[in-house]
């Protein structure tokens, strides 16, 4: 989900959302460097203008083509599962529903280590909604100690909490929903909620 870039802002504490956005606007500042030393070659003025223009664009329009900004990373959405299971946890938890087998599923774990550190407030717990004892020790393996991996009893509620979209986040609170996140809705606005959030 982050590149080295975004990575290095995060490191430094800066939230998901000025870490994403941030190296946009370095690109921008590039592009217009780069406009400003093509104004003063000495070319003709048609030729000058289109080679500006072009090299003003291009720092922005590269680091979008290789890691482009996504719905969710502009605007935090959330959906309302018709039906939840009957177990819900106390304190405030993070319930990262995931499929054995599914490689998005699995390319969560870096955010949610860097998640866990973030907020120590918040436990996030990943439910298997299926038994697959691979599945879970490369789970426990890429995953923070305090993240914790479980069978989820009852996985059929929990599948259809999840709507059938694998990973989806439920955050709970005092065996309360609070937000509900599909795979496709999740991103950066998203992570800021949970970096913040505290059941104090």
């Amino acid at each position: 989900m982050s590149n080295s870039l975004e990575i290095f802002f995060l490191n430094l504490g800066w939230s998901w959302t000025l870490s994403k956005f941030f190296p946009y606007l370095l690109a921008c500042i590039v592009g217009l460097i780069l406009l400003k030393a093509t104004l003063k070659l000495r070319l003709n003025f048609w030729i000058r203008i289109p080679i500006g223009v072009l090299l003003l664009l291009l720092p922005f329009s590269s680091y979008f083509f290789f890691y482009p900004i996504y719905q969710p990373d502009l605007f935090n959405s959330a959906y309302k599962p018709k039906i939840l299971p009957p177990q819900k946890p106390s304190q405030a938890t993070l319930a990262v529903i995931v499929l054995p087998g599914c490689p998005y599923c699995m390319q969560t774990t870096d955010v949610m280590n860097r998640l866990a550190v973030q907020n120590k407030h918040l436990k996030i717990s990943y439910y298997l909604v299926s038994e697959d004892p691979i599945s879970e020790q490369l789970f426990r393996k890429k995953l923070n100690k305090r993240i914790s991996v479980r069978y989820a009893k009852d996985e059929t509620l929990w599948m259809l909490a999840a709507e059938g979209v694998f990973p989806s986040y439920l955050l709970f609170d005092n065996k309360q929903l609070k937000r509900a996140w599909h795979n496709t809705t999740f991103g950066v606005r998203a992570l800021d909620e949970l970096r913040q959030f505290s059941n104090e």
